[in-house]
């Protein structure tokens, strides 16, 4: 399916998605995934909530990335 247009959303991806989350359901790792995160929330409040507020904002692309960590970076010195 080379440079087909699918018009609006992307199909393929869309059923890639839900059968790779079908997957991880039947697969039986939803409670570890819930434990795992619960983990992380009680053991790394902050980072859990940085997290979450960028998950929240979307994807950045790969120079704002960059910058912000640059940014970051120079702070620490």
């Amino acid at each position: 399916m080379s440079n087909q247009n699918q018009g609006e959303g992307d199909k393929v991806s869309a059923n890639r998605y839900n059968n790779d989350v079908r997957d991880f359901i039947k697969g039986g790792k939803v409670d570890a995934a819930a434990r795992s995160a619960a983990n992380f929330v009680e053991t790394q409040p902050l980072a859990a909530a940085r997290a979450e507020r960028e998950g929240k904002n979307g994807p950045k692309s790969w120079l704002s990335r960059t910058i912000e960590n640059v940014r970051r970076v120079i702070g620490r010195t």
